[in-house]
């Protein structure tokens, strides 16, 4: 695992300066703590950072060819490494070292840009081929499948400039810190900021499964692979399904085995990555290292009791973090390594149990993905339930609505059970899949986010509505409703939250994180069944059905069948006690309207809205204060 950061002056050819590149380098020094690396040719400066994992002293960057000619940083691992280069020597390359980042260089000798689609694992590079063409250098760029790893770029008067993360584009002189309003829209209605935008105006994000090609000739992005192209309602039988993705699991593990450093995997006691832990300790000689958090507070907020016994039951080597934080000290930290307004509070525990595994461990192995993959989201539930509202003449009745509605607001915190039924009613009356997958989630909608943007940037805003819609080709419209909202979660929040969060959080400690419920083939063989062949009901017990039965026998049954468990973070507790006088210090409305960005008096109503138990600390609360930490670092300085 590394960072990586390049300039290109592809239009005037100038020379880069090499000290830029140092100093954007150094920037992510984070990323990679044990090794750095440099290539300067010309317009063209590249730079890397190296977290050692594979080929330990043979795995310095950049990496080039035998004649030297193309060259390659990297930052990621590749899976399938070994079978490439076993085909690859077959056809006469010829390798000096043991990394899977030489692979890279030889397979696009051999292939050319197709070669990205062979590749499997998480991953971005830039690649820089020497060979003369009529266009001079050529810097091709690219990123994984699903967006595991990160690639920031700004084209700015005929200069690209990339990076791993934001930080070191904004070293460049040429890179305007100009706030997006779209961005800013989107970011309080999803707490992140989606693909290709970034919360700056000149800087992009290369979306998941796409290439840059940048010369002479210009800038172009390809897309080279879309798991739209394999989403499709096959109905395969039960058991033929069951036992292909037991030995998808169990080989998607054991390639993440392969490292040259202590190995150990995140634990929650949750069904995703109790299954990771259970055929890791199949596989793995000794007992697997895992790590689990908790903290102080309600039940829901600790997950260390069920991680335990899940911890016994697996005979692992169990770590355990009980957190007690202090959000003044510890929230501008995690502002500083989000990069961006980064609003997704299980960031936090993530990053401190990141720094507690790194202790023991280089590379860790998580759950993540197991919901996006087969179908473990309550809002699957809740769009069937819709569809099925919507389908009867009296299900969702204007007036039955409106008194909802009511009640919805006047109950404050009194009520729990009447004020879900009653946003679920809500929701389900939205007109589109993608303004009810916001519903589900709680979010703000357009309205609301008009409203809490100052008048200067309102004019910019769009429907984050209408984005996520936009997603939605022929081909996913002839799928079921809740078909649709997990398309929604595959395309973006899986890679601009799950996946934006476990980076950067790791990256901030120097670990490793392998995603092995991820693995390509395993996505691409559940993205073609059926949803209803994924969850065949309507209740919580069919979540997941087909990785319950897939792994249940590694499983006791209390974790075999309990219900979705994550890192929950208790927001509300903090922003009504300890942390209560810091969240009004920095959303006062003084502070809001110097800042420029807010309308004072729409922040004044949430805080009054959450006071009254009727907005919500996650969804409403934490991304103004986040934005407001982040400002103070990113523009105020």
């Amino acid at each position: 695992m590394c960072g990586i950061v390049g300039i290109f002056e592809y239009r005037r050819g100038a020379a880069v300066e090499h000290g830029l590149v140092r100093r954007m380098n150094d920037s992510i020094t984070h990323r990679g703590p044990d090794d750095a690396g440099y290539l300067f040719h010309g317009a063209v400066g590249l730079g890397m950072r190296r977290l050692s994992v594979i080929d330990l002293a043979g795995g310095h960057q950049p990496i080039g060819n035998e004649t030297g000619d193309v060259q390659v940083v990297f930052n990621g691992e590749i899976y399938n490494f070994a079978s490439l280069r076993r085909e690859l020597e077959e056809g006469g390359h010829v390798f000096r070292t043991h990394s899977d980042t030489e692979v890279i260089v030889h397979a696009y000798e051999e292939w050319g840009d197709a070669c990205v689609a062979r590749f499997e694992g998480m991953f971005a590079f830039a690649l820089l081929d020497r060979r003369r063409s009529e266009h001079g250098d050529r810097l091709l760029i690219a990123r994984d499948h699903l967006g595991k790893k990160p690639l920031y770029y700004a084209d700015v008067d005929g200069t690209l400039v990339f990076g791993s993360e934001l930080k070191p584009l904004l070293l460049h002189p040429k890179v305007r810190r100009t706030l997006d309003p779209e961005a800013l829209g989107h970011y309080l209605a999803l707490r992140m900021i989606p693909a290709p935008l970034s919360v700056f105006r000149e800087v992009k994000k290369l979306p998941p499964g796409h290439t840059m090609s940048v010369s002479r000739a210009g800038v172009t992005l390809r897309r080279y692979w879309d798991w739209r192209s394999y989403a499709d309602d096959e109905m395969p039988p039960f058991d033929e399904l069951v036992a292909d993705v037991r030995r998808m699991i169990f080989a998607a593990v054991e390639r993440r085995l392969v490292a040259d450093v202590p190995l150990g995997a995140f634990l929650s006691g949750g069904l995703d990555s109790s299954a990771v832990v259970a055929v890791m300790s199949r596989l793995m000689p000794g007992r697997v290292k895992t790590f689990s958090i908790g903290f102080e507070g309600p039940a829901s907020h600790n997950e260390l009791p069920k991680a335990r016994r899940m911890a016994e039951h697996l005979g692992t080597d169990h770590h355990e973090l009980f957190a007690q934080p202090d959000l003044v000290e510890l929230l501008p930290e995690f502002v500083r390594y989000a990069d961006e307004p980064f609003a997704i509070s299980s960031a936090l525990p993530t990053l401190l149990l990141a720094r507690a595994a790194r202790k023991e461990v280089t590379v860790v192995l998580t759950g993540d993905g197991g919901d996006e993959v087969f179908g473990g989201y309550a809002q699957y539930l809740f769009e069937r339930w819709a569809s099925l509202l919507r389908m009867s003449p009296s299900g969702l009745d204007p007036a039955a609505i409106r008194a909802a509605s009511a009640l919805y607001g006047q109950l404050g915190e009194r009520g729990a059970g009447f004020r879900r039924i009653a946003r679920f009613l809500q929701a389900a009356r939205r007109p589109t899949a993608g303004a009810r997958r916001l519903a589900w989630a709680n979010a703000p909608d357009d309205g609301e986010v008009r409203a809490m943007l100052s008048p200067e940037l309102r004019e910019g805003h769009r429907s984050t509505a209408a984005r996520l819609d936009d997603e939605i080709d022929a081909g996913l419209r002839r799928l079921a409703p809740e078909a649709i909202t997990n398309a929604f979660d595959v395309l973006l929040y899986l890679p601009d939250e799950m996946l934006a969060k476990v980076d950067r959080m790791t990256m901030a400690a120097s670990l490793e994180a392998r995603s092995p419920l991820l693995d390509l083939a395993l996505v691409q063989r559940l993205a073609g069944v059926a949803f209803a062949r994924k969850v065949p009901g309507l209740g919580r017990s069919s979540l997941k059905q087909v990785l319950r039965a897939a792994v249940g026998d590694l499983l006791p049954p209390d974790g075999r069948d309990a219900p979705k468990w994550g890192f929950n973070v208790p927001l509300d507790p903090w922003f009504r006690g300890k942390a209560r006088s810091y969240l009004l210090e920095h959303l006062s409305p003084e502070r809001v309207a110097r800042r420029g960005v807010f309308d004072p008096s729409a922040v004044r109503d949430v805080l009054a809205r959450f006071d009254a138990g009727r907005a919500d600390a996650n969804t409403h609360v934490f991304p103004l204060l986040v934005f407001e930490l982040w400002a103070e670092q990113y523009l105020d300085h």
